[in-house]
């Protein structure tokens, strides 16, 4: 039986989180229980990711009480399913947050934002979270001429604000790499990575630690104001509070009419493989960096604390389904860079939704008087979800000053209603892109 042959025997599993490699090697949290009565909270946050798990944090360290309601379990969505890269910065470069916030708040958004990995770095210090950190850096990939404006840019405008950041040649890629697929690359020593669903779920004890209230297996069903409090009703009860922060990201569903439609959601597809031989994995990222490519239809990947390569790549479907129509894409991808991976080796698939946004920057909303959304990470929700928990928490207690993202009102992706149409030909476009102009 031929290597494809016999990946295509992985397929047909369901895309639930104990699927992936995260799902199985992450330890269990305390049991919890659903919400069944009426509750009041001096918060209520809607969503145990890493966003909701870090506005609900930093609420609690200042003594506020928070209740927290989650459709599935803490880390369930994205948090839980991503690739662990804790990534500096927002999609858009420093010079671009001048251009659009001007000179002095462009800046301090730029500060902020390249510090992001910090507010990771200094929760699992304060709480001891087991999460596999590696502070080892974050490489940037560039495959042609194009992603090399991207990753020389990096280095120019990080570089001129005094960030350690540098260009790799050919050689150094594939030292550190382990590809010949790439022509040019970026370094930035901000970055890192770890196993995100043991990050999500220390997030997750350490909120219990401080007294959150956190109700699995309770989706929010609407948010509603009766004029003294908002009200978050779920299937089984209802939580009263002064405010309300909203961390659906990705899974943003009808609660609240019209947030969904600010943002694009792209599923990802994620391969991982099982320990990888003493020669790869010497040499495929050795130091154990996270990297992504600047491509259209980027690639990431990772080497975990078991050196199982992580692999992940968009896929071109908007149902998760894990079938072979789905993951071929990545499989080819993988292929291409690591030719001498085994794709028999693979025994983890799953997928998880990105949340995109026309912008490119993740979007911070007031949605009424005490009524707050984070969303819109764009694939970079380790470091800037936790980030805006913070941030968020701020806001709340009336201290969130202007160095950060302005609060606004909810936009809406145009022709939302024709967004899966449209996505099917944004993919087609970007990989006949990619293709031209790599």
């Amino acid at each position: 039986m031929s290597a494809r042959a016999k990946s295509d025997t992985w397929y047909k599993s369901s895309c639930h989180i104990k699927t992936s490699l995260w799902g199985k090697t992450a330890d269990d949290l305390p049991e919890l229980e659903p919400l069944t009565s009426d509750v009041s909270a001096d918060v209520a946050v809607i969503g145990a990711g890493f966003c909701g798990l870090s506005s609900a944090l930093h609420l609690a360290e200042q003594g506020v009480d928070v209740a927290i309601v989650e459709a599935h379990e803490p880390g369930w969505g994205a948090s839980g399913r991503n690739g662990g890269q804790v990534i500096p910065g927002l999609k858009i470069l420093p010079d671009e947050m001048v251009a659009r916030y001007g000179k002095e708040r462009g800046e301090r958004i730029a500060e902020t934002a390249g510090g992001a990995p910090q507010v990771v770095y200094d929760l699992i210090e304060k709480y001891g979270i087991e999460c596999d950190l590696r502070r080892t850096g974050w490489i940037q990939l560039a495959k042609g001429p194009a992603g090399r404006v991207t990753t020389d840019a990096h280095v120019a405008q990080w570089g001129s604000r005094g960030v350690a950041t540098r260009t790799l040649d050919r050689g150094e890629i594939e030292t550190k790499v382990g590809t010949s697929a790439y022509a040019s690359a970026l370094m930035d020593e901000r970055g890192g990575n770890l196993h995100p669903l043991k990050y999500a779920r220390g997030l997750a004890k350490a909120c219990l630690s401080l007294g959150v209230r956190i109700f699995p297996q309770s989706p929010a069903v609407s948010v509603e104001h009766d004029g003294a409090h908002w009200v978050v009703k779920t299937e089984q009860g209802q939580v009263n509070a002064q405010t309300v922060i909203v961390c659906t990201n990705g899974y943003t569903g009808s609660m609240l009419p019209g947030l969904s439609d600010s943002i694009v959601p792209v599923l990802t597809g994620v391969l991982a493989t099982d320990s990888l031989s003493h020669n790869l994995k010497n040499k495929i990222l050795p130091d154990r960096q996270g990297a992504a490519d600047t491509r259209r239809l980027l690639s990431w990947f990772g080497i975990d604390s078991q050196d199982r390569l992580i692999f992940g790549s968009r896929i071109n479907s908007q149902q998760e389904l894990i079938d072979e129509a789905n993951f071929g894409f990545g499989f080819r991808r993988m292929r291409e860079i690591f030719p001498e991976v085994d794709v028999s080796r693979v025994n983890h698939l799953w997928t998880g939704r990105v949340a995109l946004t026309l912008d490119h920057a993740p979007h911070i909303h007031k949605l009424g008087d005490g009524l707050y959304s984070g969303l819109g990470f764009n694939g970079r929700g380790v470091a800037m979800a936790s980030m805006f928990g913070k941030v968020l928490a701020a806001h709340c207690l009336g201290k969130a000053g202007d160095d950060f993202l302005p609060l606004t009102l909810m936009p809406k992706v145009p022709f939302s209603r024709f967004r899966g149409q449209g996505l099917a030909v944004a993919l087609t476009w970007k990989r006949l892109m990619d293709a031209v102009r790599p």
